[in-house]
Formats: C-alpha cells, structure tokens, sequence
C-alpha cells in the first residue's frame, strides 16, 4: 500500500521490471532507467542553474545518488518523481553555496566591441530578451524557481510537482503562479 500523496510506482511493467532488478544490483536494468530519464533530469537541472556544466554534474551526481540509494527506494512515488527530486536537491544545494552571476551584455555594442549593424540589430535584441528571460529566472526564489521550471518547462503537473517538492499541490501552484507574476513584473519592459 502507499502513502498518502504518492502516486504509486511505474504503471509501466517494463520500467517496473528494470526497477525491480535495478534495486537488487542489476547495472545494465538501472542503465535502462537511466537512459529513459537522463535528458529529462537535465532539463530540470539546466533551467535551475542555467550552467551545461552545472547541470550534467547535477544530473550525474543525482544518478549516482540514486543508484546508491535504491535499494531503500520504497517504490512510493515513481521512479521519475524520486530522482528528479534528488535533481531539485541539489540544484538546492547548489543555489544555496553560490549565487550565479553574468554580466548582461552591453545594448550599444555587438561581442566585439563594435557597433552593431541595423540587420544584425535584431538579432542582438532576440538575444538580449532570452539573456534577461534567463537572468530574471535565476534571480527567483528558489522555492518560485522550482515549481515553475517542473510544470511550465519540464511538463510535470501540480500534484506531481507537490511530491517532488515535498509541498501540496495547492502549494505547488500558489508558488508557480508567484513565479510567472514576478517574471511578467520584471520583464514589463521587454513587452
């Protein structure tokens, strides 16, 4: 029986099945639950720290994590849930041991220093609105941060964003509808 909240193991028999060999040591069984997973985890990792390198490391350090710690896997939540919470852990962790910071780019002047030429002008201002889209990203509260990157960009919903987080779902959309306010607040000038 689960608990209250979880939304039970894979109803997937065959992830079930690479579950249930992956937690008594099968390698190659985990491999396949890694390679069903991984690029979504680093979706997840990439939009919280907005660092590739950061990112990878987050998602393997969590797989590592994960592999070490499956044999206590209860089976509670699915397998995805679990581990993208290990993500969002240390996606954490790493938010709380450094805040990221980049200059933005200067508006008058292309990476070269020279002047930007009229075609190339937009192109400039398309990257300058990802660039400011990104930073305004980072510089929300990580406990905004999370809930809008699980259901707005990684396509998970309230309920399952709740168990990740160890929130309600109620909660989880409070803080992803903060999270798009304060956004729409902060990129108003880029409308």
């Amino acid at each position: 029986m689960t608990s209250p909240g979880f939304e039970g193991s894979s109803s997937d028999p065959v992830e079930e099945q690479w579950l249930q060999l992956a937690r008594s040591g099968d390698e190659v069984a985990f491999a396949s639950l890694v390679r069903r997973h991984q690029d979504q985890l680093y979706r997840v990792a990439l939009r919280m720290t907005a660092d590739p390198g950061a990112a990878q490391d987050i998602v393997q350090e969590s797989l590592l994590q994960a592999w070490q710690h499956l044999p206590g896997f209860r089976g509670e939540a699915r397998f995805a849930t679990w581990v993208t919470r290990i993500v969002i852990n240390r996606c954490h962790n790493l938010h709380r041991a450094a805040r990221p910071t980049t200059a933005l780019p200067d508006e008058s002047t292309s990476g070269s220093g020279l002047p930007t030429v009229p075609a190339a002008e937009s192109v400039a201002i398309g990257a300058q609105r990802q660039e400011a889209v990104r930073q305004a990203l980072l510089l929300l509260p990580f406990d905004q941060r999370a809930p809008l990157v699980l259901t707005t960009f990684s396509g998970y919903t309230y309920a399952e964003t709740g168990r990740i987080l160890g929130i309600s779902e109620a909660a989880a959309k409070v803080r992803a509808h903060r999270a798009r306010r304060t956004l729409a607040s902060r990129l108003q000038s880029w409308r």
